[in-house]
């Protein structure tokens, strides 16, 4: 097994291939340089993402107004930078998280699942993220939010790359068990609200429970606030990761924004735009504007499940898709994406090209001058986006995705088309409305893949395999190509510390 991870050796400064053939499409120019602005430094990086959050939420996706919940910040954000409309994530929280700090698809770093059996959870000291690539570099990283990729202080975000962090370990679900009949305290403890400095453990400030939930994303804001004022008086770029908790199960906001009329989840909406515009305002006040990369997206699609002290009716929206997670229809992986950087990420723009969560990791080491600083002793599946998203190309550089959970393959998208090979669909004889199938569902292995065309079918409506069969080819070739980056570079079992290679396999 490789020793625990540390820095690679920048043997190239080229995107090397480190994984399936369909991984040379990283490689190129855009990859080989550094992008710079003139003599500035590197850009700084915000990225804020939410929890549990549909296609359909926000203004610019069709929805805010619309749901009774505007969401004019992020709405604006969209307009003076870039709106993605096929940004690809996985199809539940951990695996997110992982594929956007490592690059890799869970799949590869035993986090395909969210654990809950007891074994060790979250990415394994092992693996190299980008916190740790980006604090090699010379960035500044702080994470204030959910991180939900490893209970235990080995790994907690200051042992993967962070400098501080401040957040919870894992779920917001998890404040309503207690709530339920037969809940026992002796086998399971609430979670606290964490802390923590690189260097040392993390402390646990008070307990995470339903009082502490509405509270928490106002804490993650202001935290983030201060931050950003202070990193705009020092000397060297920065990485402010956000995962808000909002508007994740129990969707509770802030009292401030609980108003007569609004159910929950609207309410969550109002909050999440209020704290994001907090978040953008914060750059542009510390002058930051034009040499900051500012990111909203969402890790994961809806979840319909109605909990204690949940008001039913409308909850997060998937938009003009199916499904929802945990899942492979494109409700549950399909999420808002915008991105602004003035100057460099074109005003009002709008793709529908596919991007994926892991491409961020490529994409910004390029941007850090760290392309070199990828490494090429594992599997890492990212691309590099910057000539796409930053420089003007119109086509992105990546045409396939696959979709695992639980170790399953689900589904793949190639090009415009996608191939399922296990669907997640509501319990039998349940009435959904719109398709969009219930998180309490069973998953179907199919006898035959089904096939969609997604720019003609967004919904996943129309099966047209029997009459493009020839959609096989390319998805096989690509399965295959899966299957040889497994056998050069082996996954990392759930729950282990780095992969596990054969007896008798050669290092």
């Amino acid at each position: 097994m490789p020793s625990r991870r540390s820095s690679p050796a920048p043997t190239t400064r080229r995107a090397l291939l480190a994984g399936t053939a369909g991984l040379a499409a990283a490689a190129g120019a855009a990859a080989a340089q550094p992008a710079r602005r003139g003599a500035a430094r590197a850009p700084n990086i915000v990225l804020m993402m939410v929890d549990n959050f549909g296609y359909g939420d926000l203004g610019c996706y069709g929805g805010g107004e619309l749901r009774g919940a505007p969401t004019p910040r992020i709405d604006a954000l969209a307009a003076e930078g870039l709106r993605l409309t096929n940004f690809n994530v996985e199809p539940e929280c951990t695996p997110s998280r992982s594929a956007l700090l490592t690059g890799r698809m869970p799949i590869r770093t035993g986090t395909s699942i969210v654990e809950s059996r007891g074994l060790k959870d979250g990415i394994a000291p092992w693996e190299y993220t980008l916190a740790e690539l980006l604090s090699d570099a010379g960035y500044a990283t702080a994470c204030y939010g959910k991180w939900h990729l490893g209970s235990s202080d080995e790994r907690a975000p200051t042992r993967q790359g962070f400098d501080e962090w401040f957040g919870i370990p894992r779920s917001s679900g998890e404040v309503n068990w207690p709530l339920q009949p037969g809940f026992d305290p002796r086998e399971y403890t609430l979670q606290s609200i964490m802390e923590g400095r690189r260097g040392e453990p993390s402390r646990p400030l008070r307990t995470y429970d339903r009082a502490a939930r509405p509270l928490i994303d106002r804490e993650i804001t202001e935290r983030a606030e201060a931050y950003i004022r202070r990193q705009s008086r020092a000397d060297r770029p920065f990485f402010l990761y956000l995962p808000f908790t909002l508007p994740h199960e129990p969707p509770l906001a802030h009292p401030d924004f609980v108003k007569p009329g609004r159910s929950n989840h609207q309410n969550a909406l109002v909050e999440i735009d209020h704290n994001a515009g907090r978040v953008i305002d914060a750059v542009d006040k510390a002058g930051l504007k034009d040499d900051t990369i500012v990111i909203f997206c969402s890790e994961n699609g809806p979840q319909s499940f109605q909990g204690i002290g949940v008001d039913f009716g409308g909850r997060s929206d998937t938009g003009p898709f199916r499904g929802e997670f945990p899942s492979g229809w494109e409700g549950a992986i399909r999420t808002p994406c915008v991105i602004r950087w003035p100057g460099r990420a074109q005003a009002g723009r709008v793709s529908n090209q596919m991007v994926s969560i892991q491409d961020f990791y490529r994409t910004f080491a390029n941007l850090a001058g760290a392309s070199g600083r990828v490494p090429t002793d594992r599997a890492v599946d990212s691309i590099d986006q910057t000539d796409f998203l930053f420089g003007g190309k119109a086509a992105s550089n990546r045409e396939h995705l696959m979709i695992f959970h639980n170790n399953r393959l689900l589904a793949v998208k190639w090009k415009n088309f996608k191939m399922h090979f296990a669907v997640r669909e509501p319990p039998r004889g349940a009435v959904v409305a719109s398709g969009q199938a219930v998180t309490t569902s069973y998953l179907e292995e199919l006898p035959s893949p089904w096939v969609f065309d997604l720019e003609n079918d967004p919904k996943e409506l129309w099966n047209i395999y029997t009459t493009n069969i020839w959609v096989r080819r390319p998805i096989a070739r690509i399965q295959r190509e899966y299957e040889e980056s497994v056998a050069r570079f082996p996954n990392v079992p759930t729950g282990g510390e780095g992969p596990v290679r054969p007896a008798g396999a050669s290092a």
